[in-house]
């Protein structure tokens, strides 16, 4: 009952203020991961994967919905389709990473080599998960991205670790 009032006060608080509602609250230790896919596909198949885990996922069709996630977000993972919205995904991997440099971006693909992941640490990314998805590659991927994300990732040593620290 606590939390209810919490919850509802900090909304009212906010209602007051004018600001934005806030996004509604997920069960205690519920991580949300985003997607950044047009293919209705990946987004069913993530959903049915990541059912009954401590993953949910959401999905931005715009870029105002992905970088808003990564700016909001404590510990953001972003699931990028390698073809969003048909632009080069280096320019919006490198573009998501200006503001918000603690993303961590997960490229999707349908393919994957060494050449590729090179080029996606070399822009700031951090893995890539290649279709058709696996629940366990899937769930250790971001399970990793996440811890990194909430130990103050990019490590110093990294390609991003010349960017300034997150606000």
């Amino acid at each position: 009952m606590n939390r209810v009032l919490s919850v509802f006060g900090r909304w009212l608080r906010s209602a007051v203020r004018g600001n934005s509602l806030p996004t509604p609250v997920e069960p205690v230790g519920t991580m949300r991961v985003l997607l950044a896919s047009e293919r209705e596909d990946d987004y069913r198949t993530l959903q049915t994967l990541l059912h009954n885990t401590k993953w949910s996922v959401a999905r931005a069709l715009s870029w105002d919905e992905l970088s808003g996630f990564c700016g909001r977000a404590a510990s953001p993972v972003v699931l990028l389709d390698r073809h969003f919205q048909r632009s080069d995904w280096r320019f919006t991997v490198s573009s998501l990473l200006q503001p918000a440099p603690n993303c961590c971006v997960i490229l999707l693909s349908d393919v994957s080599d060494q050449y590729l992941w090179d080029e996606l640490v070399k822009h700031g990314g951090f893995d890539i998960l290649a279709r058709p998805f696996e629940r366990s590659e899937v769930l250790g991927t971001l399970s990793f991205a996440q811890r990194h994300c909430a130990a103050d990732w990019p490590p110093l040593h990294s390609p991003r670790g010349n960017m300034p620290p997150p606000a």
